[in-house]
């Protein structure tokens, strides 16, 4: 199959990385070793193999991939009758550009288990669905009491604030408890951003979401499960909790810029302005009028996101990388205030990268920049 791993999803997890997220899951839910466990979408069998280690030996397993199993089975085609303490494992993720990466309901008319059972509404009239999503949900209906659990490597943009809002209240209205576990490390043969959710019932973290960040130590921040569609990335809230933000004592841009758009010349052709130049733009020169300049922040791009420029609007002409912003009018003639806020910004371009841990390009959103603190 043309692009295989692609389009199946498949990013095995590294076996250290099994065992320490295994080992996570057991800290916070105590299992008896009798328990049934299923992983739905087994792959290489790492986590079968660790689980097996720990004694936990009552487990089933599916894998459609028939050069990785020798009874390959789809998930999706499992009775929903099937119950299970506990689930895990590393279900396949969708890439966003490649359709046939997606859970489609059309390939699954014919099943005995129609989607209809176990999407949400609003996912089953989706044209594509993240089969990562497909899989949480119908991994519900697996589960056998409100002891039972799911602990899912799944990549980080299921986190990001107000996506996949269906199957976020689903798992809320079933779940007390959720755990979101990330670290430093490169979990797969590729680097992708991602983390292990634990979705669970636990009295002492009731209505509870627990951030956990390692790199090196372990950091930790509690949020009230209300709080489901708020950016829930534990790197990105560590950098933002203990970055920059916190270890200055001056003002946030907020407090400088206008919270408008910027009308700027584009052209992906013409441009004389990119990520690659705007660093050589950090002051404005004796000759031109400072209200002429305005500061441009690129956007995204995993080694440009945060570099930050100063554009003449007359002159210059961008590709569609920045975000441009004036200051307000009481400092539109000062060049000193705009270029101490460029320096600032450039001296600073690790913290931009550090809170935008994203699956594909990183990318910053405008409140990063209003809230990003400058001493003027």
């Amino acid at each position: 199959m043309k692009n295989k791993q692609e389009i199946l999803g498949q990013y095995f997890t590294r076996s250290e990385i099994v065992n320490k997220l295994l080992n996570l899951l057991f800290e916070y839910k105590n299992y008896k070793k009798g328990i049934s466990i299923l992983e739905p979408s087994f792959g290489t069998g790492n986590f079968i193999e660790n689980l097996k280690e720990k004694s936990y030996l009552n487990i089933a397993g599916c894998e459609i991939d028939k050069e990785l199993a020798n009874n390959p089975s789809d998930f999706f085609d499992m009775p929903l009758e099937n119950k299970y303490d506990l689930i895990v494992g590393n279900p396949p993720f969708s890439k966003y550009n490649l359709k046939e990466s997606y859970f489609s309901v059309a390939n699954y008319l014919k099943s005995k288990v129609w989607p209809a059972s176990y999407l949400t509404k609003t996912e089953l009239i989706k044209e594509k669905n993240k089969i990562e999503n497909a899989f949480i949900l119908k991994s519900l209906q697996h589960l056998k009491d409100a002891d039972s659990s799911i602990g899912f490597v799944l990549p980080i943009s299921f986190f990001i604030k107000n996506k996949n809002k269906s199957v976020k209240n689903t798992m809320t209205s079933r779940f007390s408890t959720i755990i979101i576990y990330q670290n430093d490390k490169i979990w797969f043969d590729r680097n992708i951003p991602c983390c292990f959710a634990i979705f669970t019932n636990i009295e002492k973290l009731q209505n509870k979401i627990v951030l956990i960040y390692e790199n090196g130590c372990r950091n930790e921040e509690v949020f009230a499960l209300n709080n489901i569609h708020e950016e829930l990335i534990p790197q990105v809230v560590f950098h933002k909790n203990n970055g920059y933000l916190n270890n200055t004592k001056g003002l946030p841009l907020k407090e400088f810029l206008e919270n408008k758009n910027v009308s700027v010349k584009k052209s992906f052709s013409k441009n004389n302005v990119s990520a690659k130049n705007i660093l050589d733009k950090n002051i404005i020169p004796k000759n031109k009028p400072a209200e002429d300049y305005k500061i441009a922040v690129v956007r995204v791009g995993n080694s440009s996101v945060g570099k930050c420029g100063l554009i003449n609007v007359k002159e210059d002409i961008l590709n569609d990388m920045f975000y441009i912003f004036d200051v307000q009018d009481k400092y539109k003639a000062s060049k000193k205030i705009k270029e101490t806020i460029c320096r600032q910004i450039n001296s600073n371009i690790n913290y931009f990268r550090n809170i935008t841990c994203r699956v594909g390009s990183k990318s910053i959103k405008r409140e990063d920049i209003f809230n990003f603190r400058v001493a003027v």
